[in-house]
C-alpha cells in the first residue's frame, strides 16, 4: 500500500509540474491574455504538486491533526512552487508578491503548529 501511495504521489507531482508549466493543456478555451490571470491558472495546479509531494514524503501514521498540518503545509508548498513558476514564465507582479508573502506566512504558521505538536 505504501508503494502504491508513493507511485501515485510521483504521478501527481509530475502532472502538477506539467500543468503548472502549461495550464491550458486540457482546456478548450483560449488562455487568458493578462499575465496576472495566467499565474493564477498555474497556481491551481500547485495543489497537485503539493499533494504529490505529501504522498511521496509523508509516511507517518501519526495523529490526524499532525497529518492535517503536514498536508496543509505540502499543499501550500505546491502553490508556492507553482506561483514561482508563474513569476519565471509570466513576469513579476506586486499583487502576486503579496499572495506569495501570505502563503509564506501561512507556511511558517503551519511549521510552528507542526513543531508544537511534535514537542
Amino acid at each position: 500500500m505504501n508503494l502504491l501511495l508513493k507511485i501515485t504521489g510521483v504521478v501527481l507531482l509530475i502532472a502538477g509540474f506539467i500543468l503548472a508549466f502549461k495550464p491550458d493543456l486540457f482546456g478548450k478555451s483560449t488562455p487568458p491574455i493578462e499575465p496576472y490571470q495566467m499565474i493564477e491558472n498555474r497556481v491551481k495546479w500547485g495543489m497537485l504538486i503539493g499533494l504529490g509531494g505529501f504522498l511521496i514524503f509523508y509516511n507517518s501514521s501519526a495523529s490526524w491533526s499532525l497529518t492535517a498540518t503536514v498536508l496543509l503545509s505540502a499543499l501550500t508548498i505546491g502553490i508556492i512552487i507553482a506561483r514561482l513558476i508563474g513569476f519565471i514564465l509570466d513576469g513579476f507582479f506586486t499583487k502576486q508578491l503579496y499572495w506569495l508573502l501570505m502563503e509564506l506566512a501561512f507556511l511558517l504558521a503551519m511549521g510552528l503548529v507542526y513543531w508544537k505538536q511534535k514537542h
